[in-house]
């Protein structure tokens, strides 16, 4: 009986399981099956939370913790990736100015502030870093970038020359900006999986300032404050960031260190893939298995699960997803070019019983899956 070349590369399950510790449970259940299988797990990620660990362990770097200015000032311990040997970091910009880090009544965008992030990226450079790539989703600012900017020398003035702190309710005061002498050779990417536009009724302040703790009013400052850091990017660098595809993701910052930074903006998903070299083990696998806590609608704009479906649909591999949730009536869209999509729950249960249960669920449905398997060799 020929062995089966079973390829396991899931993403996280969020507040359940991270990526590399649904692989081993999707592994164990297929080794307790009766299929016959070569089994190597890849676990993956997309830009979103649990991507510094994954990267950083395919390439063998190593996990810092650097003390950080949070959100709204006070003192957090921020991870961020470091790979010596390709001078390359990794960092999540929740990790130092992210929602998670404030209480839900400590929500305030007008004065949150991403200069920890910014902290963050003097620490790589500090260290040899060349290339920075940043992971933006979940911050708690909606400043443009202002303060990463700041961290980094910027100045910024208001119109009668006083410095201004680095916040989102003082991006309308700024009349001068003051730049620093740019650090050499300093590649900065961007892992972006949202399209809003920086300013508009789907910029960076009406969609994600209500997240964020911004009152209808506050929302509409923010959007004059983002509309003037607009036109002093076009003032000082010659850049049109207004419209840009992406601009408006974690309150503008993308747009603002395109426009600052020359940064480049990338799928998350797509990217990681190919920084993980994962291609070239979809290639050797007969059968993929992925996973995620929800396969649905959302899966199919961006996720690393269906970036990873194309990448195997290109090499003419089947790809079976597990999930904790999938639709009761597969939509005729991306999600039905899955060749399976099951769901690892065995009983109705409370939320929250589910997602302390999802390793055995995980393990369990793998077990399934594996006899399945099996009855085709």
């Amino acid at each position: 009986m020929k062995a089966l070349n079973i390829l396991i590369a899931p993403n996280a399950f969020k507040n359940a399981a991270t990526a590399s510790e649904v692989a081993l449970a999707i592994e164990a259940g297929i080794k307790k099956s009766k299929c016959v299988a070569q089994v190597v797990c890849r676990p993956i990620a997309d830009g979103g939370d649990g991507t510094l660990p994954i990267v950083i362990d395919a390439l063998q770097g190593e996990i810092l913790v650097k003390e950080v200015t949070g959100p709204l000032g006070k003192a957090v311990q921020a991870p961020f990736g470091f790979v010596k040997g390709h001078q390359l970091a990794i960092i999540e910009m929740a990790d130092a100015s992210g929602l998670r880090l404030l209480a839900p009544g400590e929500l305030d965008a007008m004065q949150a502030s991403s200069f920890g992030t910014g902290e963050l990226i003097n620490e790589a450079v500090a260290l040899g870093a060349r290339h920075i790539i940043l992971c933006i989703g979940g911050s708690a600012t909606v400043d443009g970038g202002m303060g990463i900017l700041a961290a980094m020398g910027y100045q910024f003035k208001d119109a009668s020359g006083n410095l201004l702190p680095a916040s989102g309710k003082n991006l309308a005061e700024i009349s001068e900006v003051i730049i620093p002498p740019k650090t050499e050779d300093l590649e900065i990417t961007v892992l972006c999986d949202v399209s809003n536009p920086l300013l508009g009724p789907t910029g960076a302040a009406a969609v994600y300032g209500p997240q964020k703790g911004a009152s209808p009013a506050q929302v509409h400052e923010l959007d004059a404050g983002l509309r003037n850091w607009s036109g002093l990017i076009r003032q000082y660098q010659g850049i049109d960031v207004a419209a840009l595809e992406g601009g408006g993701a974690a309150g503008g910052v993308s747009a603002g260190l395109v426009g600052w930074l020359g940064a480049e903006l990338k799928r998350g998903a797509p990217y990681i893939l190919e920084l993980l070299a994962i291609e070239e083990a979809i290639i050797n696998a007969d059968v993929v298995i992925t996973a995620e806590g929800s396969l649905d609608e959302q899966t199919t704009e961006g996720k690393g699960p269906y970036a990873l479906l194309e990448l195997a649909k290109k090499h003419g591999k089947p790809v079976i997803g597990l999930a904790g949730k999938i639709p009761l009536d597969v939509p005729q869209n991306g999600l039905s070019r899955f060749d399976a999509l099951l769901a690892i729950g065995n009983q109705p249960e409370p939320i929250d019983d589910a997602i302390a249960n999802t390793l055995q669920n995980l393990e369990r449905t793998a077990y399934n899956l594996g006899n399945m398997l099996a009855l085709r060799s």
